[in-house]
């Protein structure tokens, strides 16, 4: 018998499914005498070079940059004359003069060591295949560069070069393979 919607009396058609892979379960996760065994840890991934060296970069420019800083101290007396040869500023005394540049340097220095304090945190973290710190460590160095911008110096120079090659050993495909893997570990 047929129907009025199907005059020619044809079997229903199925609907397209793909075909289906077969389903594999996840490994179980590590039994407490397991982890025990490591430590209390899971198992690290080992870091490539390229990111022990971005990690070693990153301490050296840290130590020039508190040099730097520590040496930025020893400018007073220039950047005093440098002050004073600027057009007056009424109602400036002497004093407040020598008083506002000395807590430019003091504020300059501890800008400095913070910023070196961070990049040694980041690069730890960073060695360890934390992402986050990798991009930390990559908008760190911009503020470097900006830091070294106020006073172009060649010990400055030095440590924008260092910092530059320690951002681009954190990118390498190396490098980000790592950061992927240990992201995958967990």
């Amino acid at each position: 018998m047929t129907t009025p919607q199907d005059p020619e009396n044809r079997p229903p058609q199925q609907p397209y499914t793909p075909p289906q892979q077969p389903y594999t379960p996840a490994p179980p996760p590590l039994s407490e005498s397991e982890l025990a065994r490591s430590g209390g840890q899971r198992p690290a991934v080992p870091e490539p070079k390229e990111v022990r060296l971005s990690f070693f970069l990153w301490l050296a420019s840290a130590i020039l940059l508190v040099v730097s800083s520590v040496l930025v101290l020893t400018q007073r007396e220039t950047a005093l004359e440098e002050a004073r040869k600027a057009p007056p500023t009424p109602g400036i005394t002497v004093e407040q003069l020598e008083s506002t540049v000395t807590a430019i340097l003091v504020f300059l220095v501890i800008i400095g060591i913070v910023l070196a304090g961070l990049m040694v945190l980041f690069a730890m973290k960073a060695r360890a295949g934390r992402n986050w710190a990798r991009i930390a460590l990559t908008v760190l160095g911009a503020a470097v560069f900006l830091y070294h911008l106020v006073g172009f110096s060649l010990v400055g120079l030095v440590i924008v070069l260092v910092v530059a090659a320690a951002v681009v050993t954190l990118y390498l495909p190396a490098s980000k393979a790592y950061f992927d893997a240990v992201k995958r570990a967990g």
